[in-house]
């Protein structure tokens, strides 16, 4: 007799949370927008995309339409090159073999970078607008130019937004329980 089969074997069952509503948005951690912007503000900017790592991961692990990881891979990737050239660059020009035409090529390692940056933040704000399944005339719609302008911080604060709403809401329908 397999284990399937046995009476005494455990239950299986999916207790995997959806991939959208109010299931999703509790897999968001809930933390402060100032914390984020002094986090970011005190580590030079490596919290930046720290932040964006770990919501890539907890988006993946609730929406079916997952960020690919080779883009915070490739953009990680070309920041460790972009900070070691930077620092290369330092060395030449202290040393004296400093050669302008390296300028170039700095500059379109830092416009890649920039540019994948850029496009990793907004495929987290896409896959947030689908977990919270927000339009455009909603509340909780993240804006592309404020995305652009607030960064990770607008993204932290939009998704406070959202967990305290959906708090409130799952409060109020427990006092109504009680009360009948």
């Amino acid at each position: 007799m397999s284990s399937t089969n046995s009476p005494y074997a455990a239950p299986n069952s999916d207790l995997s949370p959806d991939t959208y509503g109010e299931e999703g948005v509790y897999e968001l951690p809930r933390f402060s927008a100032w914390g984020v912007f002094f986090l970011t503000l005190v580590s030079f900017g490596l919290y930046y995309y720290y932040w964006m790592y770990k919501r890539t991961v907890v988006i993946n692990s609730v929406c079916d339409d997952k960020i690919s990881m080779h883009i915070p891979y490739i953009v990680i990737f070309y920041g460790i090159v972009s900070f070691i050239y930077g620092l290369y660059q330092n060395y030449t020009i202290h040393t004296g073999s400093y050669m302008p035409q390296f300028l170039l090529v700095e500059a379109f390692i830092h416009i890649i970078f920039l540019i994948l940056a850029v496009f990793w933040l907004y495929t987290i704000r896409n896959r947030l607008n689908y977990i919270f399944q927000a339009n455009k005339t909603d509340k909780f719609w993240i804006s592309g130019i404020l995305t652009f302008f607030g960064t990770i911080i607008y993204l932290q604060y939009k998704m406070n937004k959202v967990i305290d709403h959906q708090t409130h809401s799952l409060n109020q329908e427990f006092n109504e329980l009680n009360v009948s």
